[in-house]
């Protein structure tokens, strides 16, 4: 299992680069780990609490990880279609 720093390092890594490829994509991923967080609010244990809080973890780099994918190819496909108008 993951350590929770390596986790929360891993994700500050991701997000950093999303903010500098699309900072309009970044804002609109807060409600995903937002909407997680406030699920945790209403836990009834601790543990309950802390299954909530990995869950909107994992929820926020998982839509991290789908964001970076989708501008990643947007960017590479427009570098193709650049590539071969040049060539034709």
């Amino acid at each position: 299992m993951r350590s929770r720093n390596e986790s929360n390092e891993r994700i500050e890594r991701k997000a950093r680069a999303l903010e500098q490829l699309d900072p309009k994509q970044e804002v609109q991923l807060e409600g995903t780990f937002t909407n997680h967080v406030a699920d945790a609010i209403h836990a009834s244990s601790p543990r309950e609490l802390q299954q909530e809080i990995d869950k909107a973890t994992e929820a926020y780099e998982d839509a991290l990880d789908d964001a970076l994918y989708e501008v990643l190819d947007k960017h590479f496909a427009a570098e193709a279609s650049v590539e071969a108008s040049s060539v034709a």
